[in-house]
C-alpha cells in the first residue's frame, strides 16, 4: 500500500469506525483522542498488511491491535475497548460487505484492478466513508445510541465490588454477542473475495479453520455467562421460598447477604420528613441506575420547613432531575449530584450541584420560562416550576459554576424562625 493510499483510505477508516464506535456505545471521544487513534491504527495496519499473514486473518490481527490502541490511549477497560471497537467494526464491516460487491458489478472493475490501483481504491472507499459519515451525523443529531456507557462511566474507584462484577458480566455479553457477528462479517468478504481469485484458496482455507478456531473460544465463555445465569436462578428460587413460607426476614437477610457490597441508597437518603426521604430514595436509585455518584448532606430537622410536602417534593425533584440529566451528559471525567440542606438564620438553604460543563450567558437569562428547555442537558426543565415555589415563599434562588460544578442554591425563609 503506497503512501497516498495509506492517507486517504486506511487513515480516514480508522478515524470513521472510531467515531462510529464511539457513538453507538453512547460516548464521547475526544478530538486528540480520534487522531491519536486514527494515526496508530493506520501505521499498524500498513505493516500488519505487509506481513505475509493470509486475507481475512490479518483482519483479526487488526482487530485484537486496533482493541490494544483503544486501551491504550483512552485508558478505558479491556471490556470497554472491546465493546466499542466491535460496534464500529461490525457495522463498517458489515457495510463494506453490502457494498463493494455490487459496486464492482456496476463499475466492471475486478479486486485485482481495485487493490493494484490507487484511484481505484480510493473511489471504491468514498461511497463507504460517505454513507458511514452520514450515519454518524445522522446517529448525533437524533442522539441514538446502542448502548449507553455515559450513564456507567463513574470512575471504577466509586464502584464497589458487586457493581464492578455486573458491570463485566454485562461487558462479557456484549463482547460474546459482537464477536460472532464480526467474524460472520469478516467470513463473507473472505468468501466475496476467495470467489474473485485475487488471492489464492489457501488463504480462504487458512481464515475458516482460524474461524472454527474462534467460534470454539467463544462457546467457552459462553459457558462461564450461563453458570453465572444458573446460579442466579438458584438466589431467585431460594428467595421466592423463603417468601412463600412467610419467612420475609430470612428473605431479606439472604438478599442483604448477596448484594453485601452494594450501598443502600436509603442509608444515604434517611431524614426525619418522610416525604423529602421517600423522593430523595427514588433519585438515589435514578442517578445509580447511570453510574452517577449521589450524596445527600442534611445538616438541620426538616419536620418544620415552610414548604409543602408537594412543593418540598417538586422543588428538590426538580433540581435534581435537572442535576441528574447534566451530570449524564457531561464526558469530562467523574460524575456527580450532591444535595446539601441547612438551616441559616432566618433562612433554609437547598442546595444541588452538578459536574457539568458552565452554562452559557444566554442560558441563565431564559432558563426561567415556562417552556424552556436545553437541548443539551436540559437544564431548563422545571425551573419555572422551582422559580414559582421559590417566589410564592420569598426566597431568592442563585445559580453558579465553581470547581467544575454548577450549584443551584434555593433559600427560603424560615416563617418559624421569630418563635421560641
Amino acid at each position: 500500500m503506497s503512501l497516498f493510499s495509506l492517507l486517504l483510505v486506511s487513515l480516514p477508516e480508522a478515524l470513521l469506525v472510531t467515531m462510529l464506535g464511539f457513538q453507538l456505545a453512547g460516548l464521547k471521544v475526544t478530538p486528540r483522542h480520534l487522531i491519536s487513534i486514527g494515526a496508530a491504527q493506520t501505521v499498524s495496519s500498513y505493516f500488519i498488511r505487509l506481513s505475509p499473514s493470509p486475507f481475512g486473518l490479518h483482519t483479526l490481527v487488526q482487530v485484537t491491535v486496533y482493541i490494544l490502541i483503544l486501551r491504550i490511549i483512552t485508558g478505558l477497560s479491556w471490556r470497554r475497548v472491546a465493546v466499542i471497537a466491535l460496534l464500529g467494526l461490525v457495522v463498517y464491516g458489515t457495510l463494506e460487505a453490502a457494498i463493494l460487491p455490487p459496486l464492482l458489478s456496476i463499475t466492471g472493475y475486478t479486486l485485482e484492478e481495485v487493490i493494484a490501483t490507487d484511484y481505484m481504491r480510493i473511489a471504491v472507499f468514498l461511497p463507504e466513508a460517505v454513507l458511514i459519515l452520514l450515519f454518524i451525523i445522522s446517529c448525533r443529531r437524533y442522539n441514538f445510541h446502542l448502548l449507553d456507557f455515559a450513564s456507567g462511566l463513574n470512575q471504577l474507584a466509586l464502584l464497589n465490588d458487586t457493581g464492578k462484577r455486573t458491570e463485566k458480566a454485562y461487558l462479557n455479553l456484549y463482547i460474546l454477542l459482537l464477536l460472532p457477528l464480526l467474524l460472520l462479517a469478516v467470513l463473507n468478504m473472505v468468501l466475496f473475495v476467495s470467489q474473485t481469485g485475487a488471492f489464492p484458496k489457501l488463504y480462504p482455507d487458512m481464515f475458516v479453520a482460524s474461524f472454527n478456531l474462534i467460534l470454539v473460544a467463544v462457546a467457552v465463555l459462553s459457558m462461564g455467562a450461563r453458570k453465572q445465569r444458573h446460579d442466579f436462578n438458584h438466589h431467585l428460587q431460594t428467595v421466592y421460598g423463603l417468601l412463600e413460607v412467610g419467612s420475609c426476614d430470612e428473605a431479606r437477610r439472604y438478599v442483604k447477604e448477596m448484594f453485601l457490597d452494594i450501598s443502600n441508597p436509603a442509608e444515604v437518603v434517611k431524614t426525619d420528613n418522610p416525604g423529602i426521604s421517600a423522593m430523595l430514595f427514588a433519585k438515589a436509585g435514578l442517578a445509580e441506575a447511570r453510574g452517577i455518584n449521589f450524596s445527600v448532606q442534611v445538616d438541620c430537622s426538616l419536620q418544620n420547613i415552610p414548604l409543602t410536602p408537594m412543593e418540598a417534593s417538586s422543588l428538590l425533584g426538580n433540581l435534581l432531575d435537572n442535576a441528574i440529566k447534566a451530570a449524564g451528559a457531561f464526558s469530562g471525567g467523574q460524575r456527580h449530584v450532591r444535595l446539601e440542606i441547612t438551616r441559616e438564620p432566618g433562612e433554609y438553604v437547598f442546595t444541588v450541584a452538578n459536574t457539568g460543563d458552565p452554562m452559557p450567558p444566554e442560558m441563565l437569562e431564559r432558563m426561567y420560562g415556562p417552556h424552556y428547555a436545553t437541548g443539551k442537558n436540559n437544564q431548563g426543565l422545571g425551573l419555572a416550576i422551582v422559580k414559582e415555589i421559590v417566589e410564592k415563599h420569598s426566597g431568592r434562588i442563585t445559580v453558579e459554576h465553581a470547581g467544575n460544578e454548577t450549584i443551584f442554591s434555593v433559600h427560603i425563609l424560615d416563617k418559624g424562625a421569630g418563635r421560641s
